[in-house]
């Protein structure tokens, strides 16, 4: 049996359905995935935000594979799946597309002013000669180059940018002009035009952009997150943004979320915030949802699957 414990509409369960040819059973709460999960012997879920725990699954006797629909799996209790020998895949490369294209979005928003020229539409007000920049002969930092991050590579070299990247084990990358060791964070800020963290949440990358770091940026250089809140101190983005140590930033996920009321970020004018969205579109949820069935399909015929993350690792 199948148990969904994904927060998607109808028409994407029954997408699955038909395409498996099996029921999936809909839990929206944990309520609901107590009474499913011990008949069930494969679960869909998010990794990035799971409602899958160690005390649910201790019910599960039959599962046998979960399938993450984000391609973060941080808030699975791996440990615990892999003890038990539970096969644990992710949706890595199914929002590789849509990310980078948001992550270009940001950077061209941000240098052509689209944010100024939006509150002065909403005021009315005409200002001709408002110089923005282009993208072209600009330098990208991509800290991590997994496939998001090389898809944003590839997309940042067709707008002729120089392209870094930063990774645990550096190795050349195409589309790329230089691949270093993610050691060598604070000694490449300073050559930065546009930071962008694409890393997964893990132990070594918790924090990995903090107060040193952001000194260590242009004071003239944006800041982009669209990997997880936790890979950033907030409190130390948010002094380097009221300092204007960094010119601004395009933040896509936070320590908190959805980000409360009263964080300062919201209010600041070299901010742009979007609600956790960037890899959200019906492209990549159809990619998703291909990648859901084909697993399940594999498993039945105990085929390899496809994303499958090894014991001793996070993504």
């Amino acid at each position: 049996m199948i148990v969904s414990l994904l927060v998607w509409d109808t028409p994407y369960l029954e997408a699955i359905e038909e395409a498996t040819g099996e029921k999936v059973v809909e839990c929206r709460s944990a309520e609901a995935a107590l009474k499913a999960l011990p008949e069930a012997d494969i679960a869909l879920t998010m990794g990035g935000a799971a409602l899958l725990d160690e005390t649910l699954l201790a019910t599960a006797k039959k599962l046998r594979l979960v399938l993450s629909a984000s391609a973060g799996v941080e808030k699975l209790p791996l440990e615990a799946l892999h003890a038990r020998d539970i096969a644990v895949c992710n949706a890595k490369g199914a929002h590789a597309v849509t990310i980078a294209e948001y992550v270009l979005g940001g950077m061209l928003a941000w240098s052509h002013h689209f944010p100024t020229f939006i509150q002065h539409q909403e005021r009315a007000h005409w200002q001709s000669f408002f110089s923005g920049d282009d993208l072209d002969g600009q330098t990208l930092l991509v800290v991590g180059t997994g496939l998001i991050g090389r898809e944003i590579g590839r997309k940042a070299g067709a707008f002729d940018m120089r392209v870094l990247g930063l990774r645990r084990h550096p190795a050349p990358e195409p589309h790329f002009d230089e691949i270093l060791g993610i050691g060598a964070l604070r000694e490449t800020l300073p050559r930065a035009d546009f930071v962008v963290m694409a890393t997964p949440l893990t132990d070594e990358t918790y924090h990995l952009m903090g107060a040193e770091e952001f000194r260590a940026m242009k004071d003239s250089a944006v800041f982009i997150n669209i990997a997880r809140g936790d890979t950033v101190d907030e409190d130390a983005l948010i002094s380097a943004l009221r300092g204007r140590q960094i010119a601004g930033a395009v933040l896509d996920v936070f320590h908190r979320e959805p980000l409360p009321k009263d964080s300062p970020l919201w209010s600041m004018d070299n901010v742009m915030i979007t609600p956790h969205n960037a890899g959200l579109s019906d492209s990549a949820e159809r990619k998703t949802i291909r990648f859901l069935c084909d697993n399940i399909r594999r498993f039945r015929a105990g085929q390899p699957l496809i994303n499958q993350i090894k014991k001793g690792e996070a993504y």
